[in-house]
């Protein structure tokens, strides 16, 4: 017995003495506890912080957050909240007993050593849940597709359009029906009527979505299947879904293109376009539904709607009109592009038009082809700028349905000198909108699904624009994803060819061996990603090219004989990560435009010096690049636009940029620099006043945030990141921002409060843009003002006065935007307002400042927790009543994820406040949102809320309730 006692005796001591040994550590490694916390918090925030801007990024462009992320960034909100609490009594511990460790005060060093290690263990789970965040957070949306941003089309007179839309309806609703088909000419209004299809049976409900995508002849499998992708995955969750298949050329696998179909998928209908009957038949369609030409009659209607109701007044031009009409063979796309091209001109015209009209196509073209040739071609040659024949047979050099960049379009331009008396760059890209809204305007070309910079071209006036380019000894070959793994063509099959892209395959081989290319001016062939090299033997047959594009190749090196390409012009190497040197290019002496972003070149060689023609030069994203030699910039005299990034391991900056201020014919500049140390402080000479657009950037920053990567971008941008905003700015600089109002972008500096007075201090009193992201220690962007009334000039100057957009993200102890008297802030022309994760923010406005907001069209408040209401009466303010018109041209309102949010306007219920401009509102993730206001609230343009005096509010409150009910029911439920 006594052995057993003392065995439990030893357990006892030996578990005491644990006990003893982890309850000294505490004391003991008290430091190292505290320190490795305050690792783990700051690493932890960020990540934090990385995944936020992450989060505000996502939401911005409206794609939809993983689930989790949200809740994640909560969690460390309040584990770093608990860290930082302790972390800071633990500082100012230090502070008031002087050298804590040696003070005696042993209780408080081992609460301190085992606060830290009870606290770390939750931020090291964060962290690691958090890490998976940093690569995305969020499901991609889908960008703006053709339906999109359709028009609806008035058919009101034309029977033949809206019989057959009636037919088609009329299968769509047959449940019998899985496969409806619409077939006929080219140009006959097939898409049309399959877009109006869509709009109709979306609005009324018969279906729970609507996907669109065009097949065309050069089937691509994975932008079919990522157009209807998501439309795919509701048909699996037995949502009834129409997808219409534009375009068919020939027979397709559904079940390759991953359409859930058959007597198991019942809710998924079909509906295909084809010029081909054929096609439907081999399809297996059960209702076929052929669109006819117009008959004379309606032909005449759909002219007359064109070309104006005044060619009735006019008996001799009328009979003439009706002629030309009806040479139109009855189809829409060809008597919108004629009646384009004869509109305001006179009968004389109109005469020799119809004779031409009545000549016939050649005969060994395809037939849907030769029907369309005369019209279109009448419609080409009556263009009166030559820069837009010009731009009409260059849409020709891209794929088919494929959306064309303005962008490409003024860089072929240029290489094949098609503009005369060329100024600039942008002169340029003036031209080419220009001429892009004159072929819009006549039918040639379509308006994009990307929007503004983008166009399109029906199949079938490409088919013309190719035949016309032919006959005018502009050939083209154009072979786009068409899954091509080598391209090796007989010695003279192409011979006459002008232009050659075979871009968007899996070329892997190019001909080692000649080919016979005397007048190849354009050779493309870019995002072939197995291509790892082009022989000499085919450099000596293109030697005559003026447009090199091989971007986005795995090319390792170019050829010794690439100098022979003198007549270059354009040389676009973007993406070749692969290719580390560029020595070769100094024999090029004629080229305009060279690209080499995201290259792997390490150093710009003196030999660049030596392309004195340069008008552009982009280096952007090149990772390895460390050096450029000394005086290569500075003989680059005609340079117009510079892009270039200086990366953390890059030399010589500062020398870079005061070379490039010498530059006397700058007009886009675009640089980033690591630090504010590598900007000089003179720049003797530079002229600010040419410059037209800049972007310049100190610190790091996403640019992709910006949308603007690459020449496209306009405007002024300074992007300051994670720098200090007090250090002054060079004086070149400074003037440079005074005289052009740029966008400014302040991202993770460590700004103090005040900040908009300390930018207006350092030149930045006329700003009309300004973001403010990461800045963790802004709790107010306007504090003190006493010094304006100081005498110091600045009395009765108002904050904020020239300010037209203005983004918060991520401003994590923002409380108010302004902590002084309302006389000092003025937005009177703000434009758009955007606040974003701002999780401190209480109220956004008071209401006297809201009643000057008289421009404001958009606000945007999203993932604000704090947030109660949008405008409040303010402190120690009365309480308004009457009349207020308190936003008279904003038109869109979007409040989302504001949890805590109990109203918009929190003012007197003896208040009538009207919103006469406001078309658009959503909310969601405001749980608490249950009345838009007291008083009354006229929204006269707010379509789909209650009729009445307060329709808002009764909106909202049914909103609630139906909310409150279905929280409740899921409570029962659980």
């Amino acid at each position: 017995m006594a052995e057993i006692g003392t065995a439990v005796a030893e357990k006892v001591v030996d578990s005491l003495f644990v006990v003893a040994k982890k309850e000294i550590g505490y004391l003991w490694n008290y430091k190292e506890y505290v320190e490795n916390l305050r690792r783990d918090a700051k690493n932890l925030e960020v990540t934090r912080g990385e995944v936020q801007e992450l989060v505000y990024i996502a939401i911005s462009k409206g794609d939809k957050l993983k689930y989790g992320v949200e809740d994640w960034v909560k969690e460390a909100d309040t584990e770093l909240s608990k860290a930082n609490e302790f972390l800071e009594k633990e500082a100012n511990a230090k502070k008031t007993c002087c050298k804590i460790g040696l003070c005696g005060n042993w209780k408080t060093l081992h609460r301190y050593g085992k606060t830290a290690t009870q606290i770390a263990p939750p931020l090291l789970l964060l962290q690691e849940r958090g890490s998976a965040y940093k690569s995305g957070v969020s499901v991609e949306t889908r960008a703006p597709g053709p339906l999109d941003v359709y028009q609806n089309k008035d058919l009101s007179g034309l029977h033949t359009h809206d019989s057959a839309l009636g037919d088609i309806i009329k299968s769509l609703e047959d449940e019998t029906i899985q496969i409806t088909g619409i077939y006929g000419l080219g140009g006959v209004g097939k898409t049309t009527l399959a877009m109006e299809v869509a709009t109709i049976v979306k609005n009324n409900k018969l279906f729970a979505d609507v996907a669109f995508t065009t097949v065309s002849q050069n089937i691509d499998v994975g932008k079919i299947q990522k157009d209807i992708g998501e439309a795919t995955k509701r048909i699996m969750r037995r949502d009834k879904i129409l997808i219409i298949l534009d375009d068919v050329w020939e027979t397709l696998d559904l079940q390759e293109l991953c359409i859930p179909f058959g007597n198991n998928h019942k809710n998924c209908k079909i509906l295909l376009t084809s010029r081909n009957e054929s096609v439907c038949d081999s399809m297996n369609v059960q209702r076929k539904i052929c669109v006819n030409a117009l008959p004379t009659a309606e032909a005449w209607i759909l002219f007359k709607g064109v070309v104006g109701e005044k060619v009735e007044s006019d008996v001799d031009l009328k009979l003439v009109a009706m002629m030309v009409a009806e040479e139109c063979g009855g189809l829409p796309l060809l008597i919108q592009a004629v009646g384009n091209a004869l509109k305001n001109k006179n009968i004389d015209i109109w005469s020799s038009a119809l004779s031409r009209l009545k000549k016939h196509a050649p005969i060994e073209i395809n037939p849907d082809i030769r029907k369309a040739f005369t019209r279109l071609k009448l419609s080409y040659d009556y263009l009166e700028i030559e820069e837009a024949k010009s731009c009409f047979l260059l849409c020709t050099l891209f794929g088919e349905d494929h959306n064309i960049s303005f962008e490409d379009m003024a860089i072929y331009g240029v290489g094949l000198e098609k503009f005369d008396d060329l100024e600039s760059m942008e002169d340029a890209r003036d031209r080419v909108r220009n001429a892009v809204n004159i072929l819009t305007s006549c039918g040639l070309l379509l308006k994009s699904e990307l929007g503004e910079g983008f166009t399109k071209m029906h199949d079938v006036v490409r088919d013309v624009a190719l035949l016309i380019a032919s006959q005018s000894n502009n050939k083209f070959l154009v072979k786009d994803r068409q899954g091509l793994t080598e391209w090796l063509p007989r010695n003279n099959s192409l011979e006459s060819y002008v232009g050659i892209s075979l871009v968007n395959n899996n070329i892997n081989k190019l001909p080692d061996y000649e080919v016979h290319l005397p007048n190849l001016q354009v050779f493309a062939i870019c995002f072939n990603h197995d291509l790892s090299m082009i022989s000499d033997e085919f450099i000596r047959c293109i030697k005559k090219v003026r447009i090199l594009d091989i971007s986005w190749t795995k090319i390792s090196s170019l050829p010794h004989s690439f100098q022979l390409l003198t007549e270059l012009h354009v040389l676009d190497l973007r993406g070749i990560k692969s290719l580390h040197e560029i020595l070769v290019l100094g024999a090029l002496r004629n080229l305009e435009i060279l690209i080499l972003n995201e290259t792997g070149i390490t150093e710009i060689p003196k030999e660049i010096a030596q392309l004195v023609n340069l008008r552009v030069l982009q280096v952007i994203g090149c990772k390895d690049l460390f050096r450029i030699t000394q005086g290569v910039i500075s003989r680059l005299w005609r340079l117009e636009e510079l892009c270039i990034e200086f990366m953390l391991k890059f030399v010589g900056a500062s020398d870079c940029i005061v070379e490039i201020m010498s530059l006397s014919k700058l007009t886009s500049l675009d640089f980033t620099v690591s630090s504010i140390d590598d900007i000089p402080a003179e720049g003797e000479g530079f002229n600010s006043e040419k410059l037209k657009k800049f972007m310049i950037q100190i610190g790091e920053y996403d640019r992709h945030t910006l949308n603007i990567y690459n020449t496209m971008w306009s405007g002024r941008y300074l992007v300051l990141s994670r720098v200090h905003i007090r250090i002054p700015l060079a004086k070149w600089l400074t003037k440079l921002i005074e005289g052009s109002l740029p966008i400014t972008i302040l991202n993770g500096t460590e700004s103090i409060n005040n900040i908009m007075l300390t930018l207006y201090d350092e030149g930045f009193n006329k700003l009309e843009q300004i973001k403010l992201n990461n800045c963790s220690n802004v709790s107010f962007l306007v504090g003190d003002v006493t010094r304006w009334d100081g005498g110091e000039g600045k009395t009765g100057e108002k904050v904020f006065k020239e300010l037209k957009h203005l983004k918060l993200c991520s401003l994590n102890k923002l409380k108010v935007l302004w902590n002084c008297p309302d006389k000092y802030i003025s937005l009177t022309n703000l434009v758009t307002l955007s606040i974003g994760a701002c999780h401190e923010l209480e109220r956004v406005f008071t209401v006297s400042v809201a009643q000057g907001l008289v421009n404001l069209k958009r606000l945007n408040i999203n993932g604000c927790d704090l947030l109660e209401e949008v405008i409040w009466v303010g402190e120690g303010g009365d309480d308004e009543s009457g009349i207020i018109t308190i936003f008279p041209s904003l038109a869109e309102i979007y409040l989302t994820g504001l949890t805590r949010l109990r109203s918009f306007y929190s003012g007197s219920e003896n208040c009538r406040i009207k919103y006469p401009s406001l078309a658009g509102i959503a909310f969601f993730g405001c749980l608490n949102f249950e009345i838009w206001g007291p008083g009354i609230h006229e929204t006269p343009n707010l379509k789909n809320i209650p009729d009445g005096p307060n329709g808002i509010n009764d909106f909202v409150a049914n909103w609630y309730e139906t909310y409150t009910r279905a929280k409740q029911q899921a409570e029962l439920h659980n």
